[in-house]
């Protein structure tokens, strides 16, 4: 007899329990798509079940961020759905959503919501295991540099004596706006030190 949608995805199930997170993201391991597909893909086939996936809806939102160079950062946020399907059926499906964000850019954000979109539904709906609790995970995001701090490295910028104090005084200043994930200070630096570099050019002159 032939097994249902259900039965094969259970079958698929038996044969993976457990995958280990192989991507350091910022402060905690992340499993990938790419690890996720290789993984499974040969388990569908032998069982007999695809995936087709589905854009509900998305949206483009423009996150206010710029990368160190200037350019705009976008979130696209969108809701999926995957359907998983009996090939020996086409009519024995079931559907699962998902919803799913990423921040790129350039033209990449789509992709990327995608991706993550596939590979959360997978080890969801196959109950894989990844050896850590997402649940209590959190990320710490720098709250970016103080008003005070900000002022600090531009008296520092603009009292600078000579160009190699100059270029110390900028250093040390863009190292702190990287470090906060602050871009306006990064931005307001690299002004000011341009200003304080045209001035000592004009009195060469």
């Amino acid at each position: 007899m032939s097994l249902n949608i259900h039965q094969r995805i259970n079958e698929v199930r038996k044969k993976i329990d457990y995958i280990k997170k192989d991507k350091s993201v910022q402060n905690y391991k992340a499993v990938t798509h790419d690890q996720v597909t290789a993984m499974v893909r040969d388990h569908l086939v032998a069982h007999g079940v695809v995936i087709y996936p589905n854009l509900v809806s998305s949206v483009t939102i423009a996150t206010g961020e710029t990368t160190g160079k200037g350019t705009p950062i976008i979130r696209v946020e969108a809701v999926y759905e995957f359907t998983f399907v009996n090939i020996e059926d086409g009519n024995d499906k079931f559907t699962a959503s998902v919803s799913a964000h990423a921040n790129d850019q350039g033209d990449k954000a789509p992709g990327k919501a995608l991706s993550y979109a596939k590979k959360a539904v997978i080890l969801k709906v196959f109950e894989i295991e990844t050896g850590e609790d997402d649940e209590s995970r959190y990320e710490t995001i720098p709250a970016g540099l103080t008003d005070s701090e900000i002022a600090d490295h531009i008296a520092a910028i603009e009292s600078a004596a000579d160009t190699d104090a100059l270029k110390s005084a900028y250093l040390a200043a863009q190292k702190s706006a990287q470090d906060a994930k602050d871009n306006a200070a990064f931005k307001k630096f690299k002004d000011v030190t341009n200003a304080a570099k045209a001035k000592f050019t004009k009195e060469a002159a």
